[in-house]
């Protein structure tokens, strides 16, 4: 059944995706996911309006969206991990940039926050990504913003999905040939699967990581989002987990109102971790943000419950949030590996998104 845009916007970005599937009718989920997200005019993340809070007028909310609470936390547990050694040495925090992947418009949370660091930097989707000298390299819910590919499993084999374009709207369709990235992961895939099981793959978050590893940097690398490892992702997802979110809801459906809507899908937590392996990355650990907060940032946490006991707090309220395992504590996990700092490393070298 084809889906058809109805608003204005997303009507325009169906006659972009028209000219973008010619001569072939159609797309595969990652060259449609693309577009719809990231599109010079017409993406998802690329206008204007709100996307991120806990107001009605935005689509969804993050741990960041909390606030100077969640701020504070993720310093606190930064500069534990540069002070512990992991690194082998005793480094100066001031010689490190804190640096923030995928920055939302609006106030900088970790300014007045990262004193102790030499410096913030904030990068956004389009900003140059130039990253060098010892730093923090933080992203919070980065990943899970990238397009990825969808397959299914059908008469004993997997089948790439992909989405045909007519000016009468979108629909899924099951593609003839797999595009070469798929291709060239097919080998990974498991050998069977339950009739119809589908599975997102979220390739190009590997990516992106690659790109930002091999840039000439050193120190932390610290990101926070929601994924599974591959055997979860392969078992124990059968519907994939792909989703669109608008007003706080979701759906499974990808094609509605393009452009107008975010798409994501959870991450591969093993993948990444090979990544950062084959980096040269070192104690390389995955926490739910329960334990990674409770592990690393206990100054804070201890500073937020004993501050006025028994009265009402909302700072109190916040980290409660963060931490409860009811409600984000579990739902999003940390990734987090160092890189030895090199005697000598120079500066990093970002936008002036200050």
């Amino acid at each position: 059944m084809k889906t058809r845009p109805q608003h204005p916007d997303s009507r325009k970005l169906l006659n972009f995706l028209q000219q973008a599937s010619e001569p072939r009718g159609y797309l595969n989920y990652c060259d449609y996911i693309q577009a719809a997200l990231y599109h010079p005019r017409w993406g998802y993340y690329q206008g204007n309006r709100k996307r991120v809070g806990r107001d009605r007028d935005s689509d969804y909310y993050t741990s960041q969206s909390l606030g100077k609470v969640f701020a504070e936390l993720v310093l606190d547990a930064a500069r534990k991990l540069l002070e512990q050694g992991w690194l082998g040495s005793d480094p100066d925090l001031e010689a490190f940039t804190f640096v923030e992947l995928g920055r939302e418009p609006g106030r900088n949370r970790f300014a007045k926050t990262a004193l102790s660091f030499k410096k913030t930097v904030r990068i956004g989707v389009n900003d140059p990504l130039r990253i060098s000298g010892p730093c923090v390299v933080f992203s919070n819910e980065l990943f899970d913003a990238q397009p990825f590919y969808r397959m299914v499993f059908l008469d004993g084999a997997w089948r790439e999905l992909g989405v045909a374009v007519s000016a009468d709207g979108l629909e899924e369709i099951i593609l003839e040939d797999f595009s070469p990235a798929v291709a060239g992961f097919l080998h990974r895939l498991p050998a069977t699967a339950v009739e119809g099981y589908q599975l997102d793959l979220p390739l190009p978050s590997v990516d992106l990581l690659h790109e930002i590893v091999q840039l000439g940097w050193s120190g932390l690398f610290l990101t926070l989002d929601y994924g599974k490892s591959w055997e979860e992702l392969i078992r124990q997802t059968p519907g994939g987990s792909g989703r669109a979110y608008s007003r706080h809801r979701q759906s499974p459906n990808l094609l509605v109102e393009p452009g107008r809507r975010d798409i994501t899908c959870h991450i591969c937590w093993t993948w990444l971790m090979e990544e950062l392996e084959r980096s040269g990355f070192k104690s390389i650990r995955l926490e739910s943000q329960e334990a990674f907060f409770l592990n690393h940032a206990g100054k804070t946490i201890k500073r937020i419950v004993t501050t006025r006991p028994g009265a009402f707090l909302e700072d109190r309220q916040t980290l409660k949030h963060l931490l409860h395992p009811a409600s984000m504590g579990q739902q999003f996990q940390v990734l987090w590996a160092q890189r030895p700092v090199e005697r000598g490393e120079g500066k990093v070298d970002g936008s002036a998104n200050r």
